[in-house]
């Protein structure tokens, strides 16, 4: 009976302790359950960053090897330093496109191509522009190029302009254009024979180029034959007399071998005039030039007071030559400058019916206007 009342007595209601330490214990599993995504993706990145360390601090990945193809003025190295690139760089950290805007930044290139290749290695493939050779612009010394471009010459193209000719005139604008186009066509080893480009105007081409080999040859040629200097080495074992020098005229195919300018004799042309000084035209439309009699050697005939013989001209300005001019000279009938026959001779000749050209005397031309008077001053050109 007694047993029976005490199980019937209510349970002792829990402690505040135990209530505070139930309500802590909730309270920190549910800020584990919070904190649990966090607490992943930081152990995600310890392991990843772990992951990256290690890979950083392997060999396997740093560039091994740098490839450059396609220079030809610009050395492996100066194609490394424009890219920026070199062994033991993060291979997977070096990105095409940034390394070939670095390299298109140097003047000298035109473009560039870089891929990554297996086994860690760096493929760039360069196009060079074609420099035609080095100048003074303004005191400033440039490098000129084949698309018209210029870039300053600096201290690290000293390699670049052993290979190039040095570029005399040419300053215009138009010149330039005119050069710089002419040699797109020229192969680059005929460039590299050039020890310096000229621009030297003759009496018939104001637009001629001198060209000096570095093998001491000249080539003179203008804008628009300058392709012929792409034979220059076949051209050159033709001269038979090297102190001559090789001439490329407009329009021809081949060029021909004479005297330099500075070697050739200059030709001072006289003109007929009249009697009021004016210049005097053949049929073509041409000055009248000057002739005078001369043997097979060059030598003049002089009349007695040493003056040379002129040839008389026609109403057309044609020459009017005296087809027994060595028998009449050594007779003596040219001794004033013009054939002059004795009045005997003339009768002579009427009584045997023979005929002789008495008057070759220039005054005495058929068309008086078409004449000069040979003692009358001459134009020179």
């Amino acid at each position: 009976m007694a047993e029976q009342e005490v199980n019937k007595l209510p349970a002792a209601e829990p402690g505040v302790d135990t209530i505070f330490e139930e309500r802590a214990v909730a309270k920190d599993n549910e800020a584990f359950e919070r904190a649990r995504p966090r607490l992943f993706f930081i152990a995600v990145f310890f392991a990843f960053a772990l992951l990256i360390l290690s890979y950083i601090f392997s060999p396997g990945s740093r560039v091994k090897a740098v490839s450059v193809r396609g220079n030809n003025y610009l050395t492996k190295a100066q194609v490394q330093k424009s890219a920026n690139v070199t062994i033991n760089d993060l291979f997977y950290l070096q990105f095409p496109s940034v390394i070939e805007a670095r390299i298109e930044e140097n003047g000298l290139v035109e473009s560039a191509s870089v891929q990554l290749l297996h086994d860690n290695i760096i493929e760039i493939e360069v196009t060079e522009k074609q420099p035609i050779g080095y100048r003074y612009d303004e005191e400033e010394p440039t490098v000129l190029f084949t698309d018209g471009s210029v870039i300053n010459l600096t201290s690290e193209l000293m390699s670049v302009i052993s290979r190039i000719p040095f570029i005399t005139g040419f300053n215009e604008e138009n010149a330039t254009h005119l050069l710089t186009t002419g040699f797109k066509d020229i192969h680059p080893e005929r460039i590299e024979d050039m020890a310096e480009v000229i621009q030297y105007p003759l009496s018939y081409d104001p637009e001629a180029i001198e060209i000096r080999m570095r093998d001491g040859g000249i080539f003179f040629t203008n804008y628009f034959s300058l392709t012929l200097v792409n034979d220059y080495p076949k051209l050159s074992k033709l001269i038979k007399n090297k102190e001559n020098c090789l001439y490329a005229d407009n329009g021809n195919t081949v060029a021909a071998a004479r005297a330099c300018p500075w070697d050739e004799e200059e030709i001072i042309l006289e003109y007929w005039t009249d009697e009021e000084g004016n210049y005097i035209y053949n049929k073509w439309g041409d000055r009248a030039v000057k002739h005078y009699y001369q043997d097979n050697n060059g030598s003049y005939y002089l009349d007695e007071e040493g003056n040379r013989i002129l040839i008389p001209i026609d109403a057309y300005g044609q020459d009017i030559r005296d087809d027994d001019f060595l028998n009449h000279y050594f007779e003596g009938w040219y001794s004033k400058g013009y054939l002059d026959i004795p009045e005997e001779e003339l009768e002579g000749n009427e009584e045997t019916g023979e005929t002789t050209e008495a008057t070759a005397d220039p005054e005495a031309s058929a068309d008086p206007e078409a004449t000069a008077d040979p003692k009358q001053t001459t134009a020179a050109e």
